[in-house]
């Protein structure tokens, strides 16, 4: 979720979640290019499908993306083949934000939550923010851990697995990271954030030694043993932006981020460049920004040297009462590379 529009996109617009028949998608196109560093990778048809999350199975050379708006998640082959890998349930209508893959135990984790439908000032029935454990080779749900919302803006948001099979997930506003461990099986809080921040993208070094966060236009760094929460300094005059996505790559990590320049909100990916001992931002680098298809870019998955990402998630595009502009009025669905070499 885009949290430099938390004014917009949260006033009940990015989190509507509708539940719909689950359908065939159509193919995506691959061959197209556009000016900007970033290339296009897929682009698909389906301009309401309102993605948030996506991630990378490196066994099966597949992408996951799941919909804010369409209760599903989508099966992408390298080649652009994609199918439908979890489909709605009727009545558990679900907007699907952060997913990632546990290679070892073939497993797909993914955050969701529950909004009220358009028009609905005071729904009858509980909503709720849960993640999910699907089974990589049918889509079966495994398990589910579910909480009830008890503040609109409480939602699990982005979510990273540590080589051990614990999982740590954000939750938006409520300020608080959780965790499930595999032994304990059940969600519990693992570290409260300073007051104020809203915490989004998250990822683990490969060691297992620290936990990384982007908190509101800051990025903090968690030691997993004393859970110690230190915000990383970065360069003089450097602007980090709100964050989104979070990803740790050979010692720096990318970011997805979006930041106010006069009266324009302007959308980057940018790659931090961290000190050896991790502990403080180096050096801002822009790997691309407001790309021409930008339109709420979101998240992305690290594949063979290249980062793709969610280019247009759209959030822009709903009115003050959570309706979806017309159809005309939309962008495809496209999905970004940038090389990383």
């Amino acid at each position: 979720m885009k949290a430099g529009l938390v004014a917009v996109v949260l006033g009940g617009v990015v989190v509507l979640t509708v539940a719909c028949a689950a359908e065939d998608p159509p193919a995506p196109q691959t061959s197209e290019t556009l000016p900007g560093r970033s290339e296009v990778a897929f682009r698909l048809p389906e301009r309401d499908l309102i993605p948030e999350g996506i991630c990378y199975d490196p066994e099966d050379d597949v992408f996951y993306l799941g919909s804010m708006r369409k209760s599903k998640i989508l099966r992408i082959s390298r080649a652009g083949n994609v199918e439908v890998f979890v489909a709605p349930t009727e009545g558990e209508d679900r907007g699907y934000l952060g997913m990632r893959i546990d290679p070892d135990r073939r497993v797909l984790w993914a955050n969701w939550h529950q909004e009220a439908k358009p028009g609905e000032q005071q729904p009858v029935r509980p909503l709720w923010t849960g993640i999910s454990k699907f089974d990589l080779e049918d889509g079966s749900l495994i398990s589910e851990y579910k909480v009830e919302k008890t503040e609109k803006n409480h939602l699990f948001n982005d979510v990273a697995v540590a080589r051990d099979g614990t999982v740590f997930f954000t939750s938006f506003s409520y300020g608080t990271i959780y965790t499930i461990d595999p032994v304990r099986d059940e969600i519990e809080e693992f570290l409260r954030m300073p007051e104020g921040l809203y915490n989004n993208g998250i990822d683990i070094t490969p060691d297992g030694r620290y936990l990384f966060v982007a908190g509101s236009d800051k990025v903090f760094r968690v030691d997993l043993e004393t859970k110690e929460l230190r915000e990383l300094p970065s360069p003089e005059g450097g602007v980090l932006g709100w964050g989104d996505g979070l990803y740790f790559h050979d010692g720096c990590l990318l970011a997805i981020t979006v930041h106010r320049e006069g009266e324009q909100l302007v959308d980057r990916v940018i790659r931090l460049r961290l000190s050896e001992t991790l502990d403080r931002i180096d050096a801002i680098e822009v790997l691309d920004r407001d790309h021409p298809l930008y339109s709420n870019p979101t998240t992305g998955a690290i594949a063979d040297g290249w980062f793709y990402y969610i280019a247009t998630a759209q959030f822009e595009k709903f009115d003050e009462e959570g309706r979806l502009a017309p159809w005309d009025e939309l962008s495809d669905t496209y999905i970004l590379k940038l090389p990383l070499e």
